[in-house]
């Protein structure tokens, strides 16, 4: 069962239109970080999805690193890289070879990362890489637009 908050819906499109203009077979995820909450918020296909959701659970992943550093993340052979062995299990076991993470900055308190994952190793050239990072960066400006980043409480508020 998908349990992202269905106020995002509206990014599953962008996801998908990620994963049209890519190139290259490509499945696209995002996922939103506000402060030190992580949320898997949208996918073009449920493999992609599924390894986000480890992401999350485990916080810990290239997205995970791509949002805590502000830097993309590149992943040319998952099955060489492990670094992330609860992700790089369930990419594997999903099919895929490689990933990449592409953060961007929401809002002060907010980022995003798109995430690219395929089926074959090292099948994004550096154009590519940033298209899909400016992709990445229109993104995180449809979230800030829509007002759908919340206010995080500050842990002396929570009840």
């Amino acid at each position: 069962m998908d349990d992202r908050d269905e106020t995002f819906a509206f990014l599953d499109a962008f996801a998908r239109q990620a994963a049209e203009r890519v190139g290259v077979p490509t499945e696209c995820s995002i996922i939103l970080r506000q402060r030190d909450l992580l949320q898997y918020v949208a996918s073009s296909g449920e493999r992609a999805a599924e390894c986000d959701r480890v992401e999350v659970e485990e916080a810990d992943g290239p997205c995970v690193s791509a949002l805590q550093q502000l830097r993309g993340e590149l992943v040319l052979d998952i099955a060489a890289d492990e670094r992330w062995p609860a992700w790089r299990t369930v990419a594997l076991e999903r099919g895929f070879r490689s990933a990449a993470a592409l953060p961007a900055q929401v809002d002060a308190d907010s980022t995003l990362a798109l995430n690219l994952y395929a089926d074959v190793v090292d099948p994004w050239d550096r154009d590519t890489l940033v298209a899909m990072d400016r992709f990445a960066q229109e993104i995180a400006e449809a979230v800030r637009t829509r007002g759908l980043v919340l206010p995080v409480q500050e842990p002396d508020r929570l009840p």
